[in-house]
């Protein structure tokens, strides 16, 4: 059994109503699918979070769903990742090396998380598709159907708008607005004095991953 922190959530597929059309769904789908889903015996499907293990996530924290975290990853105390909302049966994945941090929400409408990612402490992806090493600082907030670029950098408490595209590199500042695809098509390239910062964020957490999968063996 999961531990409860890991929670299971029912999948819904049209057409499949009995055991033998749920094993033969799931015979059909690809090895993502299938590592999060199981069958019960009357033929319901449900999906189940999946750790690496060479990740870590806090006891405190909550993984709803059919999520996958890939290795070395961290997932700090009462982080949230939900994915209790989304019809489509593939597994949300977050990628190597990420980070979800303290207090952190990730929404179920949020298609992916990439490698090497940064979700600060109390910051928000509330359904905002985030590219490989894409810093979402403390407080800051990515809403729905934006797409972050490639080493984007959102800085405290900033919040970008839903149906934008930020390009690669680009940068929020603490605090800024960015409501309109103007607006993320004028932002700046990340200052070089956050890479370090970044660099070292990145660090750290990995840090924690090897402390606290020695203390809890």
């Amino acid at each position: 059994m999961s531990p409860s922190h890991l929670r299971p959530h029912p999948l819904k597929v049209p057409g499949v109503s009995s055991l033998k059309e749920a094993l033969r769904w799931l015979e059909s789908q690809n090895d993502a699918v299938r590592a999060v889903t199981t069958i019960s015996g009357d033929g319901s499907l449900v999906q189940r979070p999946v750790i690496h293990p060479e990740s870590v996530v806090d006891p405190t924290a909550v993984l709803i769903g059919g999520i996958i975290v890939e290795r070395q990853c961290y997932i700090g105390p009462h982080a949230v990742v939900r994915l209790d909302e989304r019809e489509s049966p593939m597994p949300f994945i977050i990628g190597e090396r990420s980070n979800i941090q303290d207090c952190a929400v990730v929404h179920a409408n949020t298609p992916a998380i990439g490698c090497r990612v940064i979700v600060a402490h109390q910051a928000i992806v509330h359904g905002a598709a985030v590219k490989d090493d894409v810093t979402v600082y403390i407080q800051a907030v990515a809403d729905s159907d934006t797409i972050l670029g490639p080493g984007c950098f959102l800085h405290q408490g900033s919040y970008v708008g839903k149906n934008l595209v930020l390009a690669p590199n680009r940068y929020v500042a603490p605090g800024q607005k960015v409501l309109s695809q103007d607006e993320a098509d004028a932002l700046p390239e990340v200052p070089e004095p956050l890479l370090a910062i970044r660099a070292s964020v990145l660090e750290h957490n990995a840090k924690h991953v090897e402390n606290h999968r020695r203390i809890l063996g």
